[in-house]
């Protein structure tokens, strides 16, 4: 099935299931207008970030781990959470 699709259009329909839209006539996401990061963060934060509007380092202690799966409508697992949440402290130490 996407054997024969142009890249493009692969990359329009992941972004769309994924609920990230592109910026106006780029294929350039508009990342939020926020602050510098304060850690080195992974592509799934970053596009986290932008889908639901919140920096990572607010929303990674803002809860239990399952509160903050929950927020993230289970996009990540628990593990995953605790992972940055570890990943951050190490950074900032």
């Amino acid at each position: 099935m996407t054997d024969n699709m142009p890249v493009s259009k692969l990359r329009r329909r992941i972004l769309n299931r994924r609920g990230v839209q592109p910026a106006p006539r780029t294929k350039k996401l508009q990342p939020p207008p926020e602050q510098p990061d304060t850690f080195p963060k992974t592509r799934t934060m970053k596009m986290l970030e932008y889908k639901y509007n919140v920096r990572m380092e607010v929303l990674l202690y803002s809860g239990s781990l399952d509160e903050v799966v929950r927020f993230l409508n289970n996009e990540v697992d628990r593990s995953t959470i605790s992972k940055w949440r570890k990943r951050m402290e190490d950074y900032n130490a």
